[in-house]
C-alpha cells in the first residue's frame, strides 16, 4: 500500500470542527504545529464560512445570575454545550454581555471589570488593559444593570490592516460629545481618536460590523435628525448610511399617513446591513418595521422584510432585533437583547413561535458566531 500522501493532510482537517483539532494536536508535533499555523487558522475559518458549516448560536442568559454560557448548533438546535464565562456574576454586580462577534472571536463586556476578547471554541480568553485615567474619569456613568445611553461600544475587524478592534465612546461629564477611543488587537492598545458627532439619546443595542465600519443608530447633534451611522476601522472617519424610503407602499397597519419614526436598532442580517423602524406614534396600532440594505450604500436598495406589532408578536416589539435567517431562508429569529424569549417569525405565513432549547436558559441574548482556531491575542 502506497503511503498516504502528507499534503493532502491539511486539506482533510481543514474541515474539521475547531474540538476535534483541539484534540489531533496531540497525535504528533507535526500536527499540533500544523493546528497552531496561522495559515491554516485562516484556511479553516475560509472553509466554515464557504461551507456555512460550524455555525452556532450563543445564548447569553439576560435574566439570571450565572456564570456559564450556552451554545447550540444554529441549524438543528442541537448539541447544547456550555462553558465557563469571562466574567463572573454576582448578585450585588453587574452582568457581561456579548458585544459583537467576527470570525469566532466575541467581545464581552463587563461594566465594572472591562472588556474581553473571547474564543469559545478554543476556551481562549484575552483581557483588554484599561483605558487612561483622564478619558475615563470624564464619563458621565449611568447606574443600570444593560445598556445606557453614556457607554456606546462596537467590535468588528479592519480587514485593510487585518487587526481586530474594539470601539468604546463615553459620554463626557465636561463637553457635549461621545469621547471615542479605538482599540487594537495588534498592539494590544487603546488609542484617542475624533470625537463622535452623533448624539445617542437611546441605546437598546451595540454597534453592527459589516463593510469594514461598525455602525450604530443616532441622532445628527445640531439638527437632531435620526440617522444611520458608521465608523470606519481604517480610516476612522465617520459617516451617514443613506436613507431608504420613509413608508412602505403597503401600510400594513392600515393608516393612511404613517411616515413618523425613529430607528432603534441597527444590525447585520444575511450579510446585509438592516435596521428596526419603531413606528409608536401610528394612529392605528403600533408595530415595529425591519428593513435590509441588500446592497451596501445603494439607497434604493432598502427592503422591508417583516411587519410586527405590539398586539400579535410574542415578545417586547421595541426592543427587536434580527439575529439570523434559519437554513431554509423562510424564519427570522429575532430577540430582544436578553428581557424576553427569542422566537422565530416566519416570513411566509407570519407566524410566530418562541425559541425553546432544552436544558437552555430561556430569557437569552442572541448572537451568531462561526467556530474558529482564530488567536484572541
Amino acid at each position: 500500500m502506497s503511503p498516504f500522501p502528507t499534503d493532502m493532510i491539511p486539506n482533510i482537517l481543514c474541515r474539521l470542527p475547531v474540538k476535534t483539532l483541539l484534540r489531533f494536536k496531540c497525535v504528533s508535533k507535526p500536527w499540533g504545529s500544523l493546528i497552531d499555523d496561522s495559515h491554516f487558522v485562516k484556511s479553516h475559518l475560509h472553509q466554515s464560512l464557504k461551507t456555512n458549516n460550524n455555525v452556532k448560536l450563543f445564548l447569553d442568559n439576560g435574566a439570571e445570575i450565572d456564570d456559564n454560557a450556552y451554545a447550540v448548533d444554529f441549524d438543528s438546535l442541537n448539541n447544547l454545550v456550555q462553558f465557563p464565562r469571562p466574567f463572573t456574576a454576582e448578585i450585588t454586580k453587574y452582568r457581561s454581555r456579548i458585544i459583537g462577534s467576527y470570525n469566532g472571536l466575541l467581545a464581552v463586556y463587563h461594566r465594572e471589570e472591562g472588556i474581553a476578547l473571547w474564543n469559545p471554541s478554543t476556551r481562549k480568553c484575552h483581557y483588554l488593559p484599561a483605558l487612561d485615567e483622564d478619558i475615563s474619569m470624564d464619563h458621565d456613568t449611568i447606574p443600570g444593570y444593560n445598556y445606557d445611553n453614556s457607554t456606546i461600544l462596537g467590535f468588528g475587524y479592519d480587514n485593510i490592516t487585518e487587526d481586530y478592534k474594539v470601539v468604546k465612546m463615553l459620554r463626557s461629564k465636561t463637553q457635549n460629545c461621545f469621547k471615542v477611543t479605538i482599540y487594537s488587537q495588534k498592539s494590544n492598545t487603546w488609542r484617542r481618536i475624533k470625537d463622535c458627532p452623533y448624539d445617542i439619546p437611546i441605546n437598546y443595542n451595540d454597534g453592527a460590523y459589516i463593510n469594514n465600519a461598525i455602525h450604530w443608530v443616532g441622532d445628527e447633534i445640531l439638527s437632531g435628525r435620526n440617522v444611520i451611522f458608521g465608523l470606519h476601522l481604517t480610516t476612522e472617519e465617520y459617516f451617514e448610511v443613506p436613507e431608504g424610503k420613509r413608508s412602505s407602499k403597503d401600510k400594513k397597519c392600515g393608516a393612511y399617513y404613517c411616515e413618523g419614526f425613529s430607528y432603534m436598532n441597527v444590525g447585520v442580517l444575511g450579510g446585509c446591513l438592516c435596521v428596526s423602524r419603531d413606528f409608536s406614534s401610528c394612529p392605528i396600532e403600533d408595530h415595529v418595521n425591519i428593513w435590509v440594505m441588500k446592497e451596501y450604500g445603494v439607497k434604493e436598495s432598502w427592503t422591508e422584510l417583516l411587519y410586527l406589532s405590539r398586539n400579535q408578536w410574542v415578545t417586547n416589539i421595541f426592543h427587536t432585533r434580527a439575529v439570523g435567517y434559519a437554513r431554509d431562508g423562510n424564519k427570522v429569529l429575532l430577540d430582544d437583547g436578553g428581557g424576553q424569549q427569542p422566537a422565530w417569525f416566519n416570513l411566509e405565513d407570519e407566524s410566530s413561535h418562541l425559541l425553546c432549547i432544552p436544558g437552555a436558559p430561556q430569557l437569552v441574548s442572541t448572537i451568531i458566531y462561526v467556530e474558529s482556531l482564530v488567536s484572541v491575542s
